[in-house]
């Protein structure tokens, strides 16, 4: 056999591969041994941490979504809601249930002009929230929450603003979190939210879906309250357009009522004037006066509808002066005191102690309430009650007449102030006494309006109060 090269005899034996020389992740050579085993397992175990680390991230990613997802919905949801109350009462409930929190509420400026945050709607229970509590919105607090425009733990500001005013109204809210919401760089309210179910506290995830939430809330309260503005103002010129219209058909109908009374009231007087003549040549014949006495009072009748017609195209043009309205009521009432005991009528009196005066014509405030009440008591011909109310409000002075009649059905309520408009059977009115109430108080610079109570029907008059308050006598 032939020799081998010495050199070949010579070549050293391959080395053994050394895990830690091997660059990460690489194949190691198969072939048993201990360095070869503990490379293996190194190599598994590197890919198994990089998995759980992914596993995580993933979660995290569709925590991530879901609450976008989440709030996208909801503000989608609030960008539909119009209604101011229903959209807070919506948001509250949101932040509580989304964080799982135990409580929470949110503080508003009730108008423009506040200088102060108050409680517009909460969810809690006990004594929460405290109603009483109301936070200034140029503060020092405030001024921090706007800066910062995010969630800070009540705590925090409790450490950094304890010597402020409003540090005891948050020390009484149980520890949470305090939500600025910020509307084009501007703190338009507050939202507390309380402690977290659990003892637990509030993540990092809490805080970011407060914080996105908040900001959209912002954008929805302003367009609720941009949208409840508008409507206000809109009603209001619909209003206005709607008594413009009555104001003029009343003119025109006024002025046909003047002409068609002047031209009845002369030959009604001629007609009086005979009448009398003949009443005096059938003197003795008993039939023949019973029969004239008819003829008498159906004259009167049409002579009081002239009156009426005038009165209403030509109002008494009675000097204003201050009155107390209480006195005038009290003088109608004395007049129809026995006609409320004949029909067992029972009038309930509820006058406020101060009350302002106001300007006005008594005898034309008189023929309102008579008017007024004895409609009242057309509305309870086998007895009732009729209360009588005098408050101060904020325009004024208010006088309630509050019936236990059956009310006025909804679809004649809008023309119960329009002349010759009646419910009455035929001859029982002329359908111009309200029409009349409605022009005198408008010339008292007041209102009336009638509307249907749980008890009966009620007309309410608003009338101008003076500046110097005087105790109703």
């Amino acid at each position: 056999m032939m020799e081998m090269d010495s050199k070949e005899r010579r070549r050293p034996a391959p080395e053994t591969a050394d895990p830690e020389r091997l660059p990460q992740g690489e194949a190691l050579p198969a072939g048993p041994g201990p360095a070869a085993a503990r490379a293996a397992a190194a190599a598994v175990e590197l890919p198994a941490e990089k998995l759980t680390r992914l596993t995580e991230a993933n979660r995290q990613l569709k925590r991530k979504i879901f609450d976008l997802y989440t709030i996208f919905e909801i503000s989608r949801n609030f960008s539909s809601v119009l209604n101011y109350q229903t959209l807070l009462d919506s948001f509250v409930l949101t932040c509580v249930a989304q964080v799982s929190a135990s409580k929470g509420a949110i503080y508003l400026k009730q108008d423009a002009r506040s200088d102060r945050f108050s409680l517009a709607k909460s969810k809690g229970g006990g004594a929460f929230p405290p109603k009483e509590a109301t936070f200034p919105s140029d503060s020092k607090i405030a001024d921090y929450l706007a800066r910062l425009n995010r969630p800070v733990p009540t705590s925090e500001l409790l450490a950094g603003f304890s010597r402020e005013p409003e540090a005891e109204a948050l020390r009484s809210f149980d520890p949470g979190l305090v939500v600025p919401l910020i509307y084009q760089s501007r703190l338009i309210g507050l939202v507390l939210i309380g402690e977290k179910i659990g003892a637990k506290e509030f993540g990092l995830d809490d805080i970011e879906f407060l914080s996105i939430l908040g900001n959209q809330i912002s954008v929805a309260i302003e367009n609720a309250r941009l949208y409840e503005s508008e409507r206000a103002a809109t009603q209001q010129l619909l209003a206005a357009q709607q008594q413009l219209v009555h104001t003029e058909r009343l003119a025109a109908l006024g002025e046909m009522s003047a002409r068609v009374a002047h031209e009845v009231n002369n030959p009604l007087g001629i007609i009086k004037n005979y009448l009398l003549l003949v009443q005096r040549t059938a003197r003795g014949n008993v039939e023949t006066g019973n029969y004239l006495e008819i003829i008498s009072q159906e004259i009167d009748r049409i002579a009081r509808i002239v009156r009426e017609l005038l009165d209403f195209h030509r109002p008494e043009k009675t000097a204003l002066r201050p009155m107390k309205l209480g006195k005038v009521i009290d003088d109608v009432l004395v007049l129809m005191d026995r006609q409320f005991e004949k029909f067992g009528i029972m009038v309930v009196r509820e006058f406020a102690d101060d009350l302002p005066l106001v300007m006005g014509s008594p005898e034309n405030m008189k023929q309102v309430a008579l008017n007024i009440v004895l409609n009242a008591a057309d509305a309870m011909p086998n007895g009732g009650r009729l209360d009588i109310a005098l408050r101060r409000v904020a325009d004024g002075v208010l006088l309630a007449f509050t019936d236990t009649g059956p009310g006025i059905p909804p679809e004649i309520i809008p023309h119960i102030f329009e002349p010759f408009f009646t419910t009455k059977q035929e001859g029982k009115g002329t359908g111009l006494g309200l029409a009349v109430c409605y022009g005198i108080i408008k010339r008292h610079g007041g209102t009336i309006t009638y509307k249907n109570s749980s008890i009966g029907g009620c007309f309410e008059i608003i009338l101008p109060a003076l500046e110097d308050r005087e105790n109703h006598g």
